[in-house]
């Protein structure tokens, strides 16, 4: 596969060290979630040991999303298959767009919701997390739908470092 048909090593590294520490930090939220709800309640609750990693993850994605934000607007990415439907590059570039705006805004949201204490931000931040849920789903879904349905193994390879 050329070099024009494959996302550049940057973009690579950041899509799979995102990835993984948006697995990572699922794995974390109901700690955050616990630590807010003693938050509410008590002057001193708040801080645990879950609570802080969860939020160091978080502002980690926030910024990692930033630089592949940038990379993205300054960078050329390998075309949509040409011979996929309009409606499903349509669906595959809001899905992108959605995974940028969702990934920079949450750390914002938990961050207002943790320390102006807003019950409402942390449902934001907290709804916007089932979101991406579906929206990964989502992206592993067309991924496979253009390995396996559309026979377009390129999608998937061009992610994949070499």
């Amino acid at each position: 596969m050329s070099d024009s048909l494959r996302y550049s090593r940057k973009h690579m590294f950041l899509h799979w060290i995102i990835a993984l520490l948006v697995a990572v930090q699922f794995f974390f939220a109901e700690n955050m979630g616990a630590a807010f709800d003693a938050k509410l309640e008590t002057a001193s609750g708040g801080w645990t040991t879950g609570a802080a990693f969860h939020a160091i993850l978080g502002a980690s994605i926030g910024l990692l999303m930033l630089w592949r934000l940038m990379i993205r607007r300054t960078t050329d990415i390998p075309p949509p298959p040409a011979h996929a439907p309009d409606l499903i590059q349509t669906v595959s570039r809001a899905t992108h767009w959605l995974f940028y705006a969702i990934l920079i805004a949450m750390p914002v949201a938990g961050a207002i919701a943790w320390f102006l204490k807003l019950e409402w931000m942390a449902e934001v931040h907290d709804v916007t997390g089932k979101v991406l849920i579906a929206l990964i789903v989502l992206h592993i879904a067309g991924a496979a739908y253009h390995h396996f349905i559309g026979g377009d193994k390129s999608v998937i390879h061009r992610m994949i470092p070499r």
